[in-house]
């Protein structure tokens, strides 16, 4: 068995063990560990029916739960946001607001791409279930969850083994204030259109979609899209060659290497833009770009619903996975695609009408290299993050919105499986 396959397989158990562990608590929950036998002596499980199938029980009495658990069941979670203040909660105070219980964000008025991040007990967390509901835009909007992630700007100086780095003063809550404290370095221009400051493409783009995503039943492109146009020649090909065409002396050229071989894609991103909330500093120089970005895994969301529910990395592997698939990364910057989920996954999203729309429900599980996005009900998308060099086991979450829109977040519940990880000095 070759390297890709065996990581397919072990992708796949991965899923299936994950799957289990989300499923078993659920069963339990509905088919109630302390139910009252009826009188008589004999139980009736729920339904009715003979449990196991009928006579003898063929399933060791373990049945199948039978009705989904309610999403406002937070048994076992902390509500992590009060719905009143910012205690525990750092962003930029000029850009986010309190109304009504809701965090509410409007990019239309402070272009950019801006996070509110938890800093409060269990902030950096590794296994955990998150919910939290969120109304966005008809139109314009772009946002996200970020889950562990990290301040990679250098006036923060997060990695993975320090997600938070370096905490501001409690008097700078302002791109302006975080300025005038010299810890930031004035941008040329804040801002930039739709897409906002986060250098991303108007409208949000994701840096290489949809090709960044692996393509159904088979490769998909590098990311940035489409192949080099024209007289381009293709990454590695022989010197000399041109896309589609032959190398000098009418040799065919050969194609360009790819380390990803079968059902994968080459990702191999470009550098973040300069000016994003990672830029490097000139040595002595201020950091520039935003000191709130926050970059990592994210349950991704927009107004046309595109990317609703996938799995973007902000400032990395860019799409991993998208809406209705479950997908796998791989050393060597490769990503699977493993399988899709049943249906159309995309009608599980709720009319965007902004506040006058429906409470979208966001649940993230993640449980070891596996993340699970699930948004009213349905889950949305699977991934297996299989690539030690670049998968983080750790870090923040954040909540999100650029483009040009609005969004409200409201009722924040964590639930903290295991401590955080203890690194090696």
């Amino acid at each position: 068995m070759n390297a890709q396959n065996y990581g397919r397989w072990i992708g796949m158990a991965t899923v299936l063990a994950a799957t289990l562990a989300v499923a078993m608590p659920r069963a339990a929950s509905q088919q109630g560990a302390a139910q009252t036998p009826p009188a008589g002596g004999a139980q009736t499980p729920p339904g009715g029916g003979q449990r196991g199938g009928g006579g003898g029980g063929g399933r060791g009495g373990f049945g199948a739960p039978t009705s989904q658990t309610a999403y406002d069941d937070y048994t076992g979670f902390t509500k992590i946001w009060d719905g009143k203040t910012f205690t525990n909660w750092d962003g930029e105070r000029d850009v986010w607001s309190i109304v009504d219980g809701m965090l509410h964000a409007d990019t239309t008025k402070t272009p950019g791409q801006h996070h509110m991040h938890y800093r409060g007990p269990n902030a950096v967390m590794r296994d955990f279930t998150f919910k939290v509901e969120f109304k966005i835009s008809e139109k314009g909007a772009n946002g996200g969850i970020q889950y562990r992630s990290r301040l990679l700007n250098g006036a923060r100086g997060g990695s993975m083994a320090d997600p938070l780095g370096k905490a501001f003063p409690p008097n700078v809550t302002t791109m302006a204030e975080a300025i005038a404290a010299k810890l930031i370095a004035e941008p040329a221009a804040r801002g930039g259109g739709a897409g906002g400051g986060g250098g991303n493409a108007p409208g949000g783009g994701r840096g290489g979609a949809p090709g960044g995503a692996p393509a159904a039943g088979g490769g998909a492109p590098p990311a940035g899209g489409a192949p080099p146009a024209g007289g381009a020649a293709p990454a590695g090909a022989a010197p000399g060659a041109r896309a589609g065409g032959a190398a000098p002396g009418g040799v065919a050229a050969a194609p360009a290497p790819n380390p990803c071989v079968g059902e994968v894609g080459n990702l191999n991103p470009a550098p973040p833009a300069a000016g994003r909330g990672n830029a490097a500093a000139t040595p002595g120089a201020l950091p520039g770009g935003n000191p709130w970005q926050v970059s990592g895994y994210q349950f991704d969301l927009d107004s046309d619903n595109q990317y609703t529910g996938q799995l973007y990395e902000g400032q990395g592997r860019n799409i991993i996975t998208a809406p209705g698939t479950i997908g796998m990364l791989l050393p060597g910057n490769c990503k699977i695609l493993l399988g899709k989920l049943p249906g159309d996954v995309k009608g599980a999203v709720k009319p965007h009408r902004g506040l006058d729309g429906d409470w979208q429900q966001v649940e993230i599980i993640v449980r070891g290299n596996t993340m699970i996005h699930i948004l009213n009900g349905t889950v949305m998308s699977i991934t297996v993050d299989d690539d030690p060099a670049a998968r983080a086991p750790q870090g923040i979450l954040s909540l999100q919105l650029e483009g040009s829109g609005q969004i409200w977040y409201r009722n924040v519940y964590l639930k903290v499986q295991d401590k955080s990880l203890d690194f090696p000095k």
